[in-house]
């Protein structure tokens, strides 16, 4: 089963949507439909849902309300565009010719961010890992800031 982003919220994958903003009792009732109990060994702020092929890491404040979404293995599209199964050589031009603009990261470390789908998205490379390696390592949804 694919996720499907929804941009500067979170994800669904089927019915279920994952949004930013959302307790951690509720977004763990809601993940149990497709995941096993999470794995906590990344400590007491972060969820690891780790099954049939896909990998995601739920990030709470200290509060329990969930602040980050990280898609590390799986598929993830946007109205079809494939975001976590591709390289950014291929994805870059698609977001572009979309209107889709991305910045150097402020809310994480590495990677690019695009303001207009509230996401990161870094390579491989980005993370330390080979050089020339842009195959996506991860796509991030992050709690939007409070609007004025």
């Amino acid at each position: 089963m694919n996720w499907e982003l929804l941009p500067r919220r979170g994800i669904r994958i089927g019915e279920t949507e994952i949004v930013v903003g959302a307790p951690r009792a509720e977004v763990r009732q809601a993940m149990a439909q497709h995941f096993p109990p999470p794995d906590n060994g990344r400590g007491a702020s972060e969820d690891q849902y780790d099954h049939d092929d896909r990998m995601v890491f739920l990030r709470y404040d200290d509060a329990d309300t969930l602040e980050q979404i990280m898609c590390i293995n799986g598929s993830v599209h946007l109205d079809g565009l494939e975001l976590h199964d591709t390289t950014w050589s291929e994805l870059a031009p698609l977001l572009e010719a979309r209107g889709y603009t991305f910045t150097e990261p402020e809310h994480y470390v590495d990677g690019q961010e695009c303001p207009e789908l509230g996401i990161n998205i870094a390579t491989h490379e980005d993370v330390g890992g080979d050089e020339d390696d842009d195959g996506i390592e991860w796509v991030a949804v992050w709690r939007p800031d409070p609007q004025p």
